[in-house]
């Protein structure tokens, strides 16, 4: 079954295209299990990862493995949300978009 995992960051001032250009670049080669990943910046200066995961066990792996994204990009934020790692929304997905 797919899942959903979102992770919440505030990036330092300037950082937020650092943040992103880092994300994107190191899933550039792909990742095992992620079909789909958006970065959202909300009106609140915050980046949102949402990444859509072909199971739960590749989320697993990932959040187990060497890419952390946080690992990643933590000396560029104010504040991450640690729960957020944490935190995965298993379900049918009801509704997608794509160009």
């Amino acid at each position: 079954m797919k899942m959903m995992s979102v992770i919440a960051v505030t990036p330092k001032e300037g950082a937020t295209e650092e943040i992103a250009n880092l994300i994107v670049n190191s899933r550039v080669d792909g990742v095992d299990g992620l079909d789909v990943y958006s970065i959202v910046h909300t009106r609140e200066d915050q980046l949102l990862v949402v990444n859509q995961w072909a199971s739960i066990d590749a989320f697993m792996d990932y959040v187990n493995g060497p890419h952390n994204m946080i690992e990643l990009v933590e000396h560029l934020c104010e504040r991450f949300d640690e729960e957020n790692v944490c935190k995965a929304y298993s379900g049918t997905i009801m509704h997608q978009e794509s160009k």
